[in-house]
C-alpha cells in the first residue's frame, strides 16, 4: 500500500488530523478539542500512528517560531492560549512517527490551498486572511508563503478607529490593534451579543468592514496581490467580502486602484471554507514527499 500524506490543522478550539492519498483525496480524519498540549498532541499521534505515512504537514494557529536559526524553531511563541506558550509542535510528531514534518501557519497553508483548489485557482499572488476567534493573514506566491525571518503578524497591525467606535479593544498585547477591534470576540464584546445574533444590525457589519478594509489596503500597498480572500466565521459571512471591497475602495480613495479590468473583485470570500487549513496541511506534506 502506498504511504499516505498526514495533515493536521491545529486550532485554538480544536485540532483536526487527517490522512490523504497523493491525489489529495481524504481517507480518514479525527477531531479533538484543544486542551493541554500533551493531551491534545497525544490524541493526534495516536490517530496518525494507525496509518502508514510518507510525511506530515501541520497548519497551526500562532504565533509560531519558524526562524530556522532559533533553538526553539517548530514551537509556539507567546500566546494567550493557556499552556501553549513555548510548547513544541514539530518535535513530538517527528519523534513519534519518524517521518518528515513541515509546519506553516494556518493562514499560510490556507492561502496555498485556495490557490491550488479554491477561490484563487489561476492566480499566482494570493493574500488570505482568516477572521474569527483571531485574525491572521498571509501571502502566497505560486503556492509558497512569502515570509521573512518569521511569519507575518498582520492581525496585530495598528488601525484607525471608526468615528462611532469607543470600544477599547481586547487584544491582551496591544488593545486596539486589528485583532483587538475586529475579531469575533471583539464584535461580541463591543455589542454585548453573540455575532450570530447580529445579522440584522447593519451598523455592526459596516464597522467590521471598515476595519478589515484597512488590512486590504496594507496588503494592496505592500505586496500587491492578485486577490485578497477572507475566510473564518466572520470573513465568510454572506455579503462580507462585498462590504470589505466597497470599504477598501473608499479607504484607498482612488490611489493605486485595486480592481484590474476584467479580473473581477479584489476582495473575495474564501472558497474552501473550514477545510482550507486542512487541505493546506496536506499540501505541505505533499511537498515534503516529492
Amino acid at each position: 500500500m502506498t504511504p499516505l500524506l498526514g495533515a493536521i490543522e491545529a486550532g485554538g478550539t480544536k485540532f483536526r488530523a487527517a490522512v490523504f492519498t497523493h491525489d489529495l483525496e481524504l481517507v480518514d480524519e479525527v477531531r479533538v478539542p484543544t486542551t493541554a498540549p500533551t493531551e491534545t498532541l497525544s490524541a493526534m499521534i495516536d490517530f496518525l500512528a494507525g496509518h502508514e505515512l510518507r510525511s506530515l504537514g501541520i497548519a497551526s494557529f500562532g504565533p509560531l517560531i519558524l526562524d530556522s536559526e532559533s533553538p526553539d524553531v517548530g514551537s509556539f511563541g507567546p500566546t494567550p492560549k493557556p499552556g501553549w506558550s513555548g510548547a513544541p509542535l514539530v518535535a513530538p510528531f517527528r519523534d513519534a512517527l519518524g517521518v518528515p514534518v513541515g509546519l506553516e501557519t494556518d493562514v499560510e497553508a490556507a492561502a496555498a490551498a485556495e490557490q491550488r483548489m479554491g477561490a484563487a485557482v489561476g492566480m499566482s499572488r494570493v493574500a488570505y486572511a482568516t477572521i474569527g476567534t483571531g485574525i491572521g493573514a498571509s501571502v502566497a506566491v505560486d503556492g509558497a508563503p512569502v515570509r521573512g525571518r518569521n511569519h507575518a503578524e498582520l492581525g496585530h497591525i495598528p488601525v484607525k478607529r471608526h468615528p462611532d467606535d469607543s470600544f477599547v479593544g481586547r487584544c491582551p498585547f496591544h488593545g486596539d490593534c486589528l485583532e483587538g477591534m475586529a475579531s469575533g470576540p471583539a464584535i461580541a464584546d463591543r455589542w454585548e451579543a453573540d455575532p450570530a445574533s447580529l445579522d440584522n444590525r447593519a451598523e455592526v457589519w459596516e464597522m467590521e468592514a471598515f476595519y478589515i478594509a484597512q488590512l486590504a489596503r496594507v496588503l494592496a500597498y505592500s505586496v500587491a496581490p492578485d486577490v485578497f480572500l477572507i475566510g473564518g466565521g466572520v470573513g465568510t459571512r454572506p455579503g462580507m467580502a462585498e462590504m470589505v471591497e466597497d470599504a477598501s475602495l473608499a479607504d484607498m480613495n482612488g490611489y493605486a486602484e485595486i480592481r484590474r479590468p476584467g479580473k473581477g473583485a479584489f476582495v473575495r470570500a474564501a472558497g474552501l471554507g473550514v477545510d482550507a487549513g486542512l487541505f493546506g496541511a496536506a499540501i505541505i506534506a505533499e511537498r515534503l514527499a516529492e
